[in-house]
Order: C-alpha cells, then structure tokens, then sequence
C-alpha cells in the first residue's frame, strides 16, 4: 500500500514529472544521434568537417526546454506544445539521418527512436506527422549537403563498430525510455488512488451534507442545475404545516432520552411519507414540521396540491400506528397532529448572505397555512378554498366554515380533507378500530408479503384464544400493522365486534397481499 503522503505529493507533482521525464528521453534521443556521428567521424568513416553537426544535436534538447518554459508562460496549452515539440523532434532527427549518409543500421536506430516516442506520447495521428517531418528532415538535410560537396552520396554500409553503438544506443535509450514509462504508470496509479480516496471522501461529505438539505436541492445542487447563490422567484406552490398537539406539555412529563426517541421515530415516519409524494421539506421547529409542493420541480398547481393533502391525510392515518406503538413503550399521552394546507404564490429561493443562505419560501400564502394548522382540531387535515379548489375532484372534503385568523382582515373559508375518494368505501387502503384493550391499525400499502404469514397466524390465534375465553395479552407490530389486545380490559359486549373485526382485517390482508 503506497505511503499517503508520498501518494499527495507525487499526484501535485505529476505534471512537472512528465515535462522532466520527455525532456530527459529527448536529450537521450539526441546523445545517440550526436554520439554515433562523433563516433563515426573518429572512426575516419565521415568527414572531419561534419564536426560542426555534432554541436547543434546536443545543444537541440537545452534550445528547446528554454523555448518550450518560455511558451508556457505565454499560456501555450500544454498538449499543443508537446505535439509542436514531437515534430521538431522528427525534423531534427531526419537531418541526423543525413549527417549519418544515410547509413542503414544507424539510421534505423534514430528512426526507431523518434516514431516511438511519437506513438507513445501522441498515437497514430501525431505519428504520421512525424513521418512526414523526418522525411522533410533528411530531404533538407540531403540537400544542404549536396550543395556543399556535389560529391555527396548516401553511404548504406557503416561499419561494425558503428553499428554496434548504434544498437548499443537504441537499446540503452529503449531501456530507459521503458524505466520512465514504469515510473510514469507508477505515478499514474499513485495519482488514481489518490483521486479515488479524494472521491471517497467527497462523496461521504455529500452524503452527510445531503442530510441538511432537502434531497431536491441536493440532487440539483451536485449535479450543477442549481447554483448555490442568492436569488429568489415568485411561484405557486402548495404549503403545509403540521405539530404535535400538546407536544410542550408532553415534553415536560417523559424522560429526555425517550422524548428525543419518540420525536425522532415521529420526524423521521412523516419525512419518508413526505419524500415518497414529492414534498420539499423546509425544515423542523421541534416537532413541527414545514413542507411544500411545487419547487424545485412541480407537475403542475393541481397534481402538487393533491399530492400535498394525499400525503397530510397519510401522515394522519399512520400517526395511529405511531400512537399504538408508543402506548407499548409506556407514553400514554394521546399524540394526535394538526395539519394546515394553503395553495398560493409565494416568494422561494435562497435567502440570507453570500456565506451563510436557508432555501425556503415567504409570503401571505405560507403564514396562511400556519393559521390553519393553528386552528384546526388535533387528528384533522384543514385547507384553504385555494387548495380545495384544486383538489375537490379527487379528494372527499366537507366544508367547516369561516375562521378569523390573525393577519387578515376577512374571515377564511376552510374545508376538512377527509380521505382520497379512490380510497372510499372498502376499497381504503387503511384499516382502524380501536377500543378499551384493543386496538388493530393496518396500512395495507406498507405491509410486506413476507410478514403476510405471521400476520395472519397472529390474527388467527388471537381470535381463536378470545372465542375459547382463555387469557389474551399482545402487542404485535409489523410494517404497517399493528395488533394490540389485551382480553382482561376488553368489555364482554365488545367481543363480538372485535372477532367481527379481526375477521375482516384477516381477509382483507389475504386478498390484498399476493405472496
């Protein structure tokens, strides 16, 4: 496992690391193009007076790393430099080639080396760039040489102690080139993990970020369509308030670490209730809970209020579940919520500085929908005449009439949203019944297929044992089902009804439910 810090630095560094790692095969390129006409001017096999060559071959790679810092600076992009670079390489060595009288094996070597390094760093297309400019090279190169001597003619044939420092070169330059290729994959992989572990680690900062944002803004702030800046519009959206009645009071009787239990278990049952329609959660106050419809996505003013009250009349069905499993943990306060719904227009965006901002939405409409959870009776869903307009078709209200609420001149028409009317008659998705020792609360959309079985064997025994009159003491939850039964606080007279009850939940499980 690589060492982190040695992993930081060589991924900051691994941009200077390649420029030195090009320089260095360059200069060794050019070493064995130079080293090989020294040596073949020594060994008597060209003229004392191509001396001259040798001087520009090895001052090459120094005239270009100063060209190559200078154009850098100017803000020459990296990989248009580096492809300029590889054909001046080409030119140069094709002009070796000549300095070389053509020789075979010799030139071979330098060619060999100046098309693989065009290939490695640049690919095909770079490649036949290079093709061209080695060509133009030696042409040149040829050229200039005629010109000087008319005698100049190519000299296939070197002799053996050149060509053996010309494969003696190419192999100490393709040996080194493959050493710097280990390094650089080495630094590649090194500047992989660190990526990934920068990765790993922002997207564990996202995710505990995410947990302070609704999942909307979130989802639109990561992926780019939403800039986090200050800015706000004008919308129709539909805004629902809801506490727990009494919650301040309650809160001063129960034991701190079940207060917080309870209230987690409430807040985080109407998120997912929340989320599953839609809804934008603005934020909690205690146990009050802030939502709204319509932002930063909405499938239009009817379809957000409808899903805004389908998901108040939810939240107060399940809040009987919630009860029943409370009362098993020993909080007898009868919990029941309030819930308020205004549709209207209103002001949403971020609000505050440039360092510190809250998404939300002010206006009229929204303090209105405070009123109306202020107002309305613990266990019961009102909204405005906006909202009922929009949603009358699809949901049972009844009207509830004029209220006086603080902050408006005129009294507001209010109704009472009772259930969705697909959901009328026993076609209800729910189902509830509760008495003095017995209670049975069931949510039919929740119940999982594998708890199937174990719900209806509990049913079953518990009727069997309550029509042999043998004692009965149960508290039974599932997902979406809750049993309570307790036959020596159930009244006599009450039997009948129960059984008749729990038969009919029994049935309705097993028709509804398909294994």
């Amino acid at each position: 496992m690589a060492d982190p810090a040695l992993s930081s630095r060589q991924f900051l560094d691994l941009k200077e690391q390649t420029r030195r790692q090009t320089h260095l095969t360059r200069i060794l390129a050019f070493l064995v193009a130079s080293g090989m006409l020294g040596a073949g001017i020594g060994l008597q096999v060209y003229p004392f007076s191509l001396l001259w060559a040798v001087a520009p071959l090895l001052a090459y790679p120094l005239l270009i790393q100063l060209l190559a810092m200078v154009a850098e600076k100017r803000g020459v992009a990296a990989t248009t430099l580096s492809q300029a670079l590889l054909q001046t390489d080409a030119l140069c060595i094709g002009f070796a080639c000549a300095c070389l009288w053509f020789a075979v094996v010799p030139s071979l070597a330098l060619l060999a080396i100046v098309h693989a390094n065009a290939m490695s760093h640049g690919g095909w297309r770079p490649w036949l760039g290079s093709v061209v400019m080695t060509a133009l090279g030696a042409g040149v190169g040829g050229a200039l040489f005629y010109l000087l001597d008319p005698a100049f003619e190519p000299v296939p044939q070197a002799p053996l102690s050149l060509i053996i420092l010309a494969l003696l070169g190419l192999a100490v330059y393709m040996g080194a080139s493959a050493f710097f290729a280990q390094r650089q994959t080495r630094y590649l992989r090194l500047a992989q993990q660190q990526v990934r572990e920068q990765q790993r680690q922002a997207l564990n900062m996202s995710r505990k970020l995410a947990k302070y944002l609704p999942p909307q803004i979130w989802g639109s702030l990561f992926t780019g369509k939403r800039d986090a800046k200050l800015e706000t519009r004008r919308k129709r959206l539909t805004v629902f308030f809801s506490d727990i009645k009494g919650f301040s009071a309650i809160s001063e009787e129960l034991p701190l670490d079940t207060l917080t239990a309870m209230l987690n278990t409430y807040l985080s049952e109407m998120t997912r209730i929340a989320l599953r329609h839609g809804g934008t959660i603005d934020k909690f106050i205690g146990d009050a809970v802030m939502v709204f419809f319509g932002d930063p996505k909405s499938e239009g003013a009817q379809e957000d209020a409808f899903r805004c009250v389908a998901m108040a009349i939810e939240m107060q069905r399940h809040m009987r579940l919630l009860r029943q499993r409370w009362k098993h943990e020993g909080i007898k306060q009868p919990l029941e919520i309030r819930i308020g719904i205004n549709t209207g227009y209103v002001t949403v965006g971020n609000f505050g500085t440039d360092s510190r901002m809250d998404y939300t939405i002010l206006g009229t409409d929204v303090n209105l929908a405070s009123r109306l959870e202020s107002a309305c009776r613990p266990g019961q869903v009102l909204i405005s005449e906006s909202t009922h307009e929009l949603v009358r078709e699809r949901i049972q209200c009844r009207s509830v009439g004029d209220i006086s609420a603080k902050g408006f001149s005129r009294p507001i028409p209010v109704y009472e949203a009772r259930d969705l009317k697909r959901h009328a008659g026993s076609r209800s998705r729910y189902v509830s019944a509760e008495t003095e020792g017995f209670a049975l609360h069931m949510d039919l959309e929740r119940i999982h297929n594998f708890d199937k079985k174990r719900i209806l064997g509990t049913l079953a025994r518990s009727a069997t044992d309550l029509k042999d009159n043998k004692p009965v003491s149960l508290d039974f939850e599932a997902e979406g089902f809750v049993l309570h039964l307790d036959s020596g606080r159930l009244h006599h007279r009450e039997r009948p009804r129960v059984l008749e009850f729990m038969g009919r939940a029994a049935r309705r499980v097993q028709e509804q439910l398909r294994l």
